[in-house]
């Protein structure tokens, strides 16, 4: 049975370790095989988001047929359902918050997180009258600041700063994810915290400044904020598939940096509801912010933080433990394997 838990950096869910999932994970399945000789491959993603892009420039660049895989993009509506869906067999990948791979051995479930696609705390403050420094947290001081409701992440995130740092004197004003920037311009709050595009629509299109970037606070960067996940039996059955998504989403990172302009064509036709300036912005704001993984290995430091995160919010019971511990959660063979091939190219 799948039981539902709190919830931190989005929605999460506490993954028991039921009949069903046992037996759907244990089972495994023959990767299948697509006319053209590749083998297909399905990754859910938690919702379409501009912080999951190496996926989809990976798909628009042809860098998953190059290594051979077929991919299936499905989009689960929150890390909750994309993660239940590899647990259910009904997708070979997700992209999310890695917190669920924990948060299921914690369980007796399975999980593995096997390379990162968002590599910083993409949460920005926006807000009017620009801060001298990107990272000054003492901008918050004396403020009403605009979260999402708790455990939701720009509320822990904000909770966990004004502890860290001691601030004094902060109003946190939750409202509903998305009505952030109607609470600023409303006069509701003073400052708001949300992520991409979201950030980019406040400075483009209603004039607010970005006064403070988790990313830009070396207390905060590298943070595994979003990674690829499968589990156990999947890699063990299929690593030859794994080592190609895994490498096609390297190359595709290495590809953001290295030619914005063609990568924000790409973002531009995921999002044709948002005007190009507002994705042009958007896909800078992240680079700037080395949001995307430029080496799509998780390291020790970057996981560390997000499970600092998740304890604070007591998402997980324990770190470090078996159960959250770096070495039990995080295999890095796929992505030391990709970044050892695209450089020897």
């Amino acid at each position: 049975m799948i039981m539902k838990a709190r919830k931190l950096l989005r929605q999460f869910a506490v993954v028991g370790a039921s009949a069903t999932v046992l037996l759907a994970t244990a089972c495994g399945s023959e990767p299948a095989r697509s006319a053209d000789g590749t083998t297909t491959v399905r990754i859910s993603q938690a919702f379409q988001s501009l912080l999951y892009l190496p996926l989809y420039v990976a798909q628009e660049n042809g860098y998953f047929r190059e290594q051979g895989v077929n991919v299936e993009i499905a989009t689960g509506g929150g890390g909750t359902q994309s993660w239940t869906a590899v647990l259910g067999g009904s997708a070979d990948f997700s992209i999310q918050d890695p917190v669920f791979v924990p948060k299921s051995h914690e369980n007796g479930g399975p999980g593995l997180v096997v390379a990162a696609i968002q590599n910083a705390p993409s949460v920005f403050v926006i807000g009017r009258g620009g801060a001298a420094t990107p990272n000054d947290p003492s901008v918050f001081e004396g403020k009403k600041v605009v979260v999402s409701p708790e455990p939701d992440t720009s509320w822990a995130f904000m909770k966990y700063l004004i502890d860290q740092k001691g601030l004094k004197d902060v109003t946190m004003v939750n409202v509903a994810l998305g009505s952030e920037l109607a609470a600023v311009a409303g006069g509701q709050a003073d400052l708001a915290l949300s992520f991409e595009p979201t950030v980019s629509q406040a400075v483009v299109e209603q004039g607010l400044e970005v006064v403070y970037s988790f990313p830009a606070n070396p207390d905060w960067y590298p943070f595994a904020f979003s990674s690829l996940t499968t589990t156990e039996k999947y890699l063990q059955d299929n690593r030859e598939a794994a080592q190609g998504v895994v490498t096609a989403i390297a190359k595709a990172s290495k590809f953001i940096y290295a030619d914005p302009a063609a990568t924000i064509d790409i973002a531009a036709e995921y999002f044709p509801d948002l005007s190009r300036e507002v994705v042009a912005a958007a896909v800078e704001r992240e680079i700037d912010a080395k949001g995307y993984a430029e080496d799509v290995t998780v390291t020790k430091e970057s996981w560390d933080r997000n499970m600092e995160i998740s304890l604070f919010t007591k998402n997980i019971a324990a770190y470090p433990s078996d159960a959250t511990s770096y070495e039990n959660n995080v295999d890095t063979e796929l992505a030391t394997h990709a970044r050892d091939a695209l450089q020897a190219d």
